[in-house]
C-alpha cells in the first residue's frame, strides 16, 4: 500500500461500510414505483454497480454519483434529457469501452470520443497517416499477410503494422512468414498508432515471436460478486519465444492515443521485453473486456466487467500504456508531409541508443499452466484413455505439492474438457469438469456442460442435478448468466435440447428430420445463440459444411439483429464457396452492427477493397 497505513480492522470497517451503503441503495432502488424514464436510468445504474469492473482503480464513487443523477430523473424526464443524464453518468468513468447508443443517437465514454468530437464519427487520424509512411518512408511495397502489413525502411529496418487483432490461427502462421522476412534486420519497428482492439490471444501470438523468455505481463480478473472488489481468480498471461524465428534485436514500438484495447494489451507485451522501446504517446487507456446489455427501453450500452493489470498489478485504465520516450505528431506535421515520431525511431535505432532495460518484474510470478502439463502428463503417459485418471491423479499431487508453480485457468479446464467430450470420451471429460467445480467453487459454469453431457447420455436425472447446481451458483447478471439460467431453467420444466437433437443425428436423413421437428414445433426446444454458433463451427470443422449453414440459419432467423449470428452463416457460405451469399450475410451483419470488425475484414477480403 502506498501512502497512509491503515490497519486491517479500519479496512473491514471501511468494507463493510461500502457494502452496506451500496445493499442501502439497492434498497431504496427497489421500494420505489418508478416511471419508464426512471426504470432504465436504475437499470443502467444497477447493471454497473453489479458488473463493472473498474471501479476501484478509477477511484469512482458509483454511490455518489447516484445520489447526484438520480433526483433528475422525473416522470416529467424525456427522452433527450435521459440520454444526457445517462451520458453525464457514464463519462465519468472515462472509459472508452463504454458507450450509449439509442439507433439515432451515440456516446461513447473516455478521450476518443473527445478526440473524435461530437457523435465520434470515424475522422482522419491528425496525427498519423499511414500513407505518408507507404509514399515517403518505406523502401518499396508495403506487402500483406492477412491483418499484417510490412515493409522495409531505409538501414535494413523492418516495419510491421497491424491492421486489427483477429484470425488467430491465420495470423499465426502470417507472423512466421513476416519474422523470415525480417530475419536479416537489423531493427523493426511495429506501429501500433491508430491500431484497433479485438482479440488478445492474436496481440500475444505477435509478440511471442519477440520474446527472449517467458515474462507475465498482464494478469485479468472478472467481475463476479455485489461488491465493487469482488473477483474471480485470475487468469495469467505470458509473453515466450514461440515460431521457427525469434526476434531479439533492438527495436522500438510506435504508439498514440488512437491505439486501443487489444493493440493496448499488445504494448504492454512488448514494453516487457527487455530490447524494445516503446516511442510516441500515451494509448488509449482502454484494456478491459467489455459485453452489451440493452435498457428495456430497447437503448443499447457496453460495460467494461473485467480489471486489467500489469504485470506489477498497476491498472493503466484511463491513463494508456505510457510511452518509454514521449515524442508525437503535429496536425501541421503529418499536413507538410513528416512524420517526426517515425523519423526519431529511426534515428533512435540506427544510431545504437537503445540499451536492455530493466524488466525483471516479468520474471518475479512466472508459473506454469495446470492444464498444460495434465495434457503432457497424458501425452507422455499410455494413450489409452483408461490411463486419464492416473495423469489427473499425477497432475492433481502436482499442484497440491507445488501451488505457487502452476495456475489454474478455468477457460482452459473447460476447453480441454470439451475437447475430451468431442472426442467421445465422456467420462474423462467429467473429471475434467468435477475438478473445475471443486476449483471454482463459486462458478456455476463447470456445471453446465456437465448437464449437458448428462443430456447426450440419457441421464436425465444426473442432468437435472447438474442444472440445479447450476442455478444455485448463477448471479443471473451477465446477460450470459441469465440465458444459462433460462436453459436451465427449460430443462427442468421439461423442455428439449436443440443441440443434443442436432448432434444425436448421424446421417444426413436424420439431421434433416430434426431440423424438421424443431421448424415444426420450435417452442418445445431450448437453445441459445452461442450453444448454436458452436455447433455451426464444429460442422464446419468437421467438414459438414451444408449442415454448417442450415444450423446457421436458425441463429439468423432467431437472433437477426445479432451481427454474430450473420457474420458466421457468412463464413459458412464461404466455406461452401458461395461468395455472394457470403457476402450478402457479411453486409447483414454490419447493417446490424457497423463496428462489427469481423464482418468488415472478410468484406474487404472477399471483395478486394482495402
Amino acid at each position: 500500500m502506498i501512502g497512509r497505513r491503515v490497519s486491517y480492522s479500519a479496512l473491514a470497517l471501511l468494507c463493510a461500510l461500502s457494502v452496506f451503503a451500496s445493499w442501502e441503495i439497492a434498497r431504496q432502488v427497489r421500494a420505489q414505483e418508478p416511471t419508464a424514464a426512471e426504470h432504465n436510468f436504475e437499470y443502467l445504474w444497477q447493471t454497473f454497480d453489479r458488473n463493472y469492473g473498474i471501479f476501484g482503480p478509477k477511484r469512482v464513487d458509483w454511490g455518489a454519483l447516484y445520489r447526484v443523477y438520480r433526483p433528475l430523473v422525473t416522470a416529467e424526464t424525456t427522452d433527450d434529457e435521459l440520454f444526457e443524464i445517462m451520458s453525464r453518468l457514464l463519462g465519468h468513468l472515462n472509459d472508452n469501452h463504454v458507450g450509449l447508443a439509442t439507433g439515432t443517437r451515440q456516446y461513447r465514454s473516455g478521450i476518443l470520443s473527445e478526440l473524435r468530437g461530437e457523435g465520434f464519427a470515424q475522422q482522419e487520424m491528425a496525427d498519423f497517416s499511414l500513407e505518408l509512411v507507404r509514399s515517403k518512408y518505406l523502401a518499396g511495397e508495403l506487402q500483406a499477410e492477412g491483418i499484417l502489413r510490412y515493409g522495409w525502411l531505409p538501414d535494413s529496418i523492418g516495419y510491421l503494422r497491424i491492421r486489427g487483432y483477429s484470425q488467430l490461427a491465420q495470423t499465426s502462421q502470417a507472423i512466421d512468414q513476416v519474422m523470415r522476412e525480417f530475419e536479416r534486420a537489423r531493427s523493426i519497428v511495429v506501429d501500433l498508432r491508430a491500431t484497433p482492439g479485438g482479440d488478445d490471444r492474436v496481440g500475444k501470438a505477435i509478440a511471442d515471436r519477440f520474446a527472449d523468455r517467458k515474462r507475465l505481463y498482464m494478469k485479468t480478473y472478472e467481475r463476479n460478486g455485489p461488491a465493487h472488489d469482488d473477483f474471480a481468480p485470475p487468469k495469467y498471461f505470458y509473453v515466450e519465444p514461440t515460431g521457427p524465428v525469434q526476434f531479439t534485436k533492438p527495436m522500438v514500438v510506435l504508439t498514440n492515443r488512437w491505439g486501443v484495447s487489444a493493440a493496448e494489451n499488445f504494448a504492454l507485451a512488448m514494453r516487457t521485453l527487455p530490447h524494445v522501446t516503446l516511442i510516441g504517446d500515451f494509448t488509449s487507456g482502454v484494456f478491459a473486456d467489455v459485453y452489451g446489455d440493452q435498457l428495456p427501453n430497447g437503448w443499447r450500452f457496453s460495460v467494461s466487467y473485467k480489471l486489467f493489470v500489469d504485470n506489477t498489478g498497476f491498472c493503466w485504465e484511463g491513463i494508456g500504456v505510457p510511452p518509454d520516450l514521449r515524442i508525437i505528431n503535429k496536425p501541421e506535421d503529418i499536413a507538410a508531409g513528416r512524420d517526426r515520431v517515425l523519423e526519431f525511431a529511426l534515428d533512435f535505432v540506427g544510431r545504437g541508443e537503445s540499451s536492455p532495460k530493466d524488466v525483471s518484474r516479468g520474471l518475479a510470478d512466472v508459473r506454469e499452466s495446470w492444464v498444460g502439463m495434465l495434457e503432457r502428463e497424458v501425452e507422455e503417459g499410455a494413450p489409452a484413455a483408461a490411463s486419464f485418471e492416473t495423469s489427473l491423479a499425477a497432475a492433481r499431487a502436482a499442484l497440491s505439492a507445488a501451488p505457487d508453480a502452476y495456475y489454474v485457468d478455468e477457460d482452459e479446464l473447460l476447453a480441454l474438457a470439451e475437447e475430451l467430450a468431442a472426442s467421445n470420451r465422456l467420462d474423462d471429460a467429467a473429471a475434467v469438469l468435477g475438478f473445475a467445480a471443486e476449483t471454482f467453487p463459486a462458478s456455476y459454469r463447470p456445471w453446465r456442460p456437465l448437464a449437458e453431457g448428462y443430456l447426450r447420455t440419457g441421464d436425465e436425472a444426473k442432468a437435472r442435478e447438474a442444472y440445479a447446481m447450476m442455478l444455485e451458483r448463477n448471479r443471473r447478471s451477465y446477460p450470459w448468466e441469465r440465458e444459462a439460467a433460462r436453459v436451465a431453467d427449460a430443462v427442468l420444466s421439461g423442455l428439449r435440447a436443440l443441440v443434443p437433437a442436432l448432434e444425436a443425428a448421424p446421417s444426413d436423413e436424420e439431421f434433416a428430420a430434426a431440423i424438421a421437428a424443431f421448424r415444426a414445433e420450435p417452442t418445445s426446444y431450448y437453445f441459445n445463440e452461442s450453444e448454436i454458433n458452436s455447433l455451426g463451427y464444429r460442422l464446419l470443422a468437421e467438414g459438414q459444411v451444408e449442415r454448417a449453414i442450415e444450423v446457421f440459419l436458425i441463429n439468423t432467423q432467431e437472433y437477426p439483429e445479432s451481427a454474430n449470428v450473420w457474420d458466421s452463416l457468412g463464413d459458412g457460405y464461404r466455406a461452401k464457396g458461395d461468395t455472394a451469399q457470403a457476402i450478402a450475410s457479411y453486409r447483414k451483419a454490419l447493417e446490424v452492427d457497423p463496428s462489427f470488425a469481423a464482418s468488415r475484414q472478410n468484406l474487404e477480403e472477399l471483395t478486394g477493397r482495402q
